[in-house]
């Protein structure tokens, strides 16, 4: 078939149908909450926009791209949310331990470090999912998060900050194993979730317990000798 004003263009595909103002704010934040539940439990490979959309309630498939322009999108958007909160609440840490005068002592860098994790947790009023979520997928995206990385300065910098704070071992190895310490801290509070999501429910100690234990272990790890340079690895 001939055209008289040249060549067909090809149809494009159906906007989808998406509410305005707070509804849209609405379904946007329900997909936010959907995605990172799912994350969490499936890890970064196993979930699709298609999966969210659908488990989100949404007839149209690219509803996902239509809020957050791709998956990767997506997952920036699950961090931002909570991990702009934590970086607000450091701050606000960093500067009272500042006003006390322990803005370079080891354990209270250790708090305001890790704290605000704990915190994004214990004030939900609903089980949780997002300790998970940063152990499967924070590592991979989160220094890419533009809120926090474009306005951190190094005195705002706890990592930095606990780094100087611990200098009975070389700086690199500080970084190492603030590094660990923030995997290990993370892992163990996913592990948490786990098991307060299974049936029936499995705790060897409850979340404050934990947490104390993770400070201790933590503050353990950091102020150990370093035995990177002579080999020794005895228990």
């Amino acid at each position: 078939m001939t055209y008289r004003n040249g060549p067909a263009t090809p149809a494009a595909p159906p906007a989808p149908v998406i509410e305005s103002g707070s509804e849209s704010r609405d379904v946007k934040t329900h997909m936010i909450d959907i995605a990172e539940q799912m994350f969490a439990e499936r890890g970064l490979d196993g979930v699709s926009m298609r999966d969210v959309a659908s488990a989100a309630g949404q007839r149209n498939n690219s509803a996902v791209q239509y809020h957050f322009g791709s998956r990767d999108g997506l997952i920036v958007e699950v961090l931002r949310r909570r991990m702009g909160a934590i970086h607000a609440d450091r701050l606000v840490r960093l500067h009272e331990a500042d006003e006390s005068g322990l803005g370079a002592d080891v354990p209270t860098l250790v708090s305001v470090l890790l704290e605000p994790f704990v915190e994004a947790i214990r004030r939900s009023p609903q089980p949780t999912h997002y300790g998970r979520f940063l152990a499967k997928v924070g590592p991979l995206v989160g220094p890419t998060i533009p809120e926090i990385t474009e306005r951190r300065t190094p005195p705002d910098d706890v990592v930095t900050r606990l780094i100087d704070a611990l200098d009975h071992v070389p700086k690199r190895t500080a970084f190492e194993r603030i590094d660990l310490a923030m995997q290990m801290f993370i892992g163990a509070l996913a592990v948490h979730e786990d098991r307060q999501d299974s049936a029936p429910p499995v705790e060897i100690a409850d979340f404050e317990r934990t947490v104390v234990h993770l400070y201790d272990m933590t503050l353990a790890g950091l102020l150990a000798p370093d035995s990177t340079s002579t080999g020794d690895r005895r228990a």
